[in-house]
């Protein structure tokens, strides 16, 4: 009995086309997608505190959770800042 190989070029085609999307996406133009993501955050947490302290705002509950939402992702960018560099001190210490 003949085993044939299973060609799926469907699925190989997809591949390809994510791998020419990752080359054509660079590390500076994700980080600064990321920055600008959570300056927006930061943007619409302080508009929605003036809105509700200025009383145009009726739900509280938006108003914190647009502030949560910008303190967790700055509490995430500081921790991805740390692990970067963490990585490049361990780099620098690694012996040629």
């Amino acid at each position: 009995m003949k085993i044939s190989n299973i060609h799926n070029s469907e699925l190989l085609r997809t591949n390809l086309e994510d791998r020419k999307k990752i080359k054509d996406s660079d590390f500076k133009s994700f980080l600064l997608e990321s920055i600008d993501k959570l300056n927006s955050y930061e943007n619409e947490a302080k508009e929605m505190g003036l809105k509700l302290a200025v009383g145009e705002i009726d739900n509280i509950h938006e108003a914190i959770i647009a502030s949560q939402k910008s303190e967790i992702a700055l509490q995430f960018a500081i921790e991805v800042r740390n692990k970067v560099l963490d990585a490049y001190k361990e780099i620098m210490r690694m012996q040629i």
